[in-house]
């Protein structure tokens, strides 16, 4: 029977809290306060953190699973595009059969209590780090989910080969408890990785399934700050979607721009231009909070995960949103600029035939 004889369940939730986190404000003495760091393994030399989120460990919960209670760890990570990630820890009891694992991610999938205590977490979270989280704001309705298969030791120590040669992994990461399609199966695996004979990285937009023998953490981390990257990316399109339809609310209701209203457009350009400059700088700071310096084994699945993951299409919808904006305070600003000097030549205007009256105008 195939099992897991060392392992854990990672179930992760990010939340957009603050316009930004000031990671230099937190005390990071604390117990259980860390910078993320990554080995120095030759193929992690291709990534690097701008800013490493600081990592804090909280208070731990029991939970029910698997028949039993289990004592769920509590890693809480800041960032300081102003996410919070909420990781829960289960681990995976010795030589849990792999039927077993996939009815528990099944019932972890659609387990609403998972949110409502990550919610609790990050709140908690927040107070503590006081004047760091600025413009504190937890975003209603909008949290992203991740879960994370990490098996450190196979049951009957199975080889890679053996292991998907007798076991299908895309059932796990679909939470399905049947046999799947030959398609389905091939398009849930095509993002494969291995780097030695005895380690896997299967990612899915979902989940991940990584078999480390190390107990190295370094993918797990790396995947839960491209979660972030995009997470934050998805929110500011959002953003942009509302700020357009305010902009456009505005315009329709005051028509053209008039004389005696000149503040008011004035305003709404200055609003507009603000809009573009804070937008431009977070999804900048989103984009460089890690960089790939080479191609390598841990870039490759970086890049892949964050194509999987549509960070493309966030990006270029972001950035065709802000030239709409722009393109609209560009608009304003020339009707600004024309109405302007209609008050000008009109001031003109009047002063000639003031002085022409004076000319022409006997005094006394």
């Amino acid at each position: 029977m195939l099992s897991v004889s060392k392992g854990r369940i990672i179930i992760y939730r990010l939340f957009d809290v603050a316009l930004e986190i000031n990671l230099g404000l937190i005390d990071q003495r604390k117990e259980g306060t860390k910078r993320l760091r990554i080995s120095k393994y030759p193929y992690m030399k291709a990534l690097e953190f701008t800013n490493p989120p600081l990592s804090f460990e909280l208070a731990p919960y029991k939970k029910t699973l698997f028949d039993r209670e289990i004592n769920v760890n509590v890693i809480a990570k800041a960032y300081d595009f102003g996410v919070i990630s909420i990781a829960f820890d289960i681990p995976i009891p010795p030589d849990t059969a792999f039927s077993s694992l996939e009815e528990v991610a099944k019932e972890l999938d659609t387990d609403s209590t998972i949110e409502d205590k990550a919610r609790e977490y990050t709140i908690q979270l927040m107070e503590s780090l006081g004047k760091a989280v600025i413009s504190p704001e937890i975003k209603e309705g909008f949290v992203e989910d991740y879960m994370i298969f990490f098996v450190e030791e196979l049951g009957e120590n199975l080889t890679i080969p053996d292991f998907l040669s007798s076991y299908d992994p895309s059932r796990l990461l679909l939470y399905e408890t049947r046999n799947l399609s030959r398609f389905t199966k091939k398009e849930t695996l095509r993002h494969s990785f291995s780097y030695y004979p005895d380690d896997l990285i299967i990612v899915h937009v979902d989940n991940a399934l990584i078999i480390e023998p190390s107990g190295n953490f370094d993918m797990a981390d790396i995947l839960e700050f491209a979660n972030a990257q995009i997470f934050e990316l998805r929110y500011y399109d959002r953003v942009m979607d509302r700020e357009l339809k305010s902009i456009y609310a505005e315009l329709s209701r005051r028509s053209r721009v008039s004389f005696f209203r000149l503040r008011e457009y004035e305003r709404l350009a200055k609003k507009i231009t603000q809009t573009v400059t804070e937008i431009t700088e977070i999804t900048e700071k989103v984009n460089n909070s890690l960089k790939v310096t080479e191609d390598i084994y841990y870039a490759r699945i970086y890049r892949t995960f964050m194509s999987l993951l549509r960070s493309k299409d966030w990006e270029v919808s972001i950035r065709e949103k802000l030239q709409i904006v722009m393109d609209t305070y560009k608009m304003l600003h020339d009707e600004i600029s024309s109405r302007r000097g209609y008050v000008v030549e009109l001031g003109i205007l009047i002063l000639i035939v003031v002085e022409l009256a004076l000319v022409l105008i006997p005094i006394g």
